[in-house]
């Protein structure tokens, strides 16, 4: 009995110790896991340059996955912004819109201590994109934290997680710091910073990525610059000063919306832009004025005599030789503050989306070759200069209502593309 009992001792203090090595080496597990997801540093100390940050070898097939060139064709592609919160994936938007879908835009935030703090998800739409033979992933990196904050090991990182997804074939647009010009993000309206960090990102890019490309893409200049009480740089500093580009001391709609943000021929391959339509006082269904898409473009500053025409298409596209991408554009319906007389949801996008997808704006900006509908609906912050700002549900979707989706289908002109498009050929 006294040699069973110790045997029955021995035995539980062996499980005892194998149970508490085990959930040692889980917790070293999750933390291996977490510093290498989350800490660039540590990460670029641990793997070499030929270890894959989302731990999956890419699939068998990557070589026979077509590799689509927007730049090159003669006409554009159609794109979109989907709700990945939501969990709309490529694969559910061309069922629901009988298309495929050639390029699709993802959000993600980045920040000083952790860099893309979204790499898991990456990986998820990665995967999804993959589903979709040919398709273009566009990735909209948002810095958080002041630009002058951001190590070379997070820039390296963004250049790594762009190479992890070509190397599923995955051609990568990316929009690093969208929006400059405008005040709604941290990095707004800072032209300095900007265009230094702009200038690391696309480096780190070019020096780990073969399908990626750089995007600068500023807004509409409509409204700029937004200035509300007390807003925008400091009088006489170095980004007030870069922004005051006729020098008369002051930040109005008479000031280059463009030219302080730009980084350089050398850093950029495509031109972008976001437009929009969001109604009467932003928050009104309204229909879109006849020509409000083309003159958000070609933007004339002011009605008086020698106002200037702030052009992005002419000034950075057409002078530069460079393609040309409408990443962002939509017109808003506010499904839940509809007022008597109202245009119909169905008036209101169908008269945006006919002057975006048009024959005319084709034959007028040949250099255009992606527009990119926002295809979500959700509440969004508007702030006209009020102390507190409000909220409006705004709806931009196209693909889910069958009736909106059939309509926008058979308005579009030839040459808009949803999968390979025919050899270039002039218009």
């Amino acid at each position: 009995m006294g040699l069973e009992r110790k045997g029955n001792d021995d035995f539980k203090g062996l499980q005892r110790a194998i149970f508490v090595l085990s959930l040692f080496l889980t917790a070293a597990a999750i933390v291996v896991v977490n510093v290498l997801l989350y800490s660039p540093t540590i990460r670029q100390d641990w793997l070499d340059e030929d270890n894959l940050l989302f731990g999956i070898t890419p699939h068998k097939t990557i070589n026979n996955r077509r590799i689509l060139d927007p730049a090159s064709i003669n006409g554009v592609y159609f794109g979109a912004s989907i709700d990945w919160k939501a969990k709309d994936v490529p694969v559910a938007f061309n069922q629901r819109f009988g298309k495929p879908l050639p390029f699709v835009m993802c959000f993600t935030n980045m920040t000083a201590a952790n860099g893309l703090a979204l790499v898991r998800e990456l990986k998820y739409i990665a995967d999804t994109v993959l589903r979709v033979d040919g398709a273009i992933l566009g990735l909209t990196v948002m810095p958080v934290d002041p630009l002058d904050q951001i190590s070379d090991a997070v820039y390296d990182q963004l250049g790594r997680v762009c190479a992890e997804i070509n190397r599923y074939g995955i051609p990568v647009m990316l929009r690093f710091a969208h929006e400059m010009n405008g005040n709604w993000f941290s990095y707004g309206q800072a032209p300095g910073a900007y265009r230094a960090s702009f200038i690391k990102a696309a480096s780190a890019v070019k020096r780990h990525a073969n399908l990626t490309t750089m995007v600068w893409a500023p807004n509409s200049p409509i409204g700029y610059p937004w200035l509300t009480a007390g807003g925008g740089p400091a009088v006489g500093s170095a980004d007030f000063l870069a922004m005051d580009t006729n020098q008369d001391g002051k930040l109005d709609h008479h000031d280059d919306p463009y030219t302080p943000y730009y980084p350089g021929d050398d850093y950029v391959d495509w031109i972008g832009f976001s437009v929009f339509h969001f109604g009467e006082n932003l928050t009104a269904n309204t229909v879109p004025g006849p020509d409000d898409f083309r003159t958000a473009i070609q933007h004339a500053a002011g009605n008086e005599t020698g106002a200037p025409t702030w052009d992005i298409y002419e000034q950075f596209a057409h002078a530069r030789n460079k393609p040309f991408a409408v990443m962002e554009t939509g017109a808003a319906y506010y499904p839940n503050d509809v007022r008597p007389d109202d245009p119909s949801e169905m008036e209101v996008k169908r008269a945006w989306w006919k002057q975006v997808y048009s024959t005319d704006t084709l034959k007028r900006f040949p250099l255009m070759k992606l527009i990119s509908w926002f295809d979500i609906a959700e509440d969004e912050q508007v702030n006209r200069g009020e102390k507190d700002s409000s909220f409006y549900y705004r709806d931009f979707r196209i693909s889910w209502n069958h009736n909106i989706t059939t309509q926008f289908l058979a308005d579009l002109p030839p040459r808009v593309f949803f999968e390979n498009a025919p050899e270039p050929a002039l218009l």
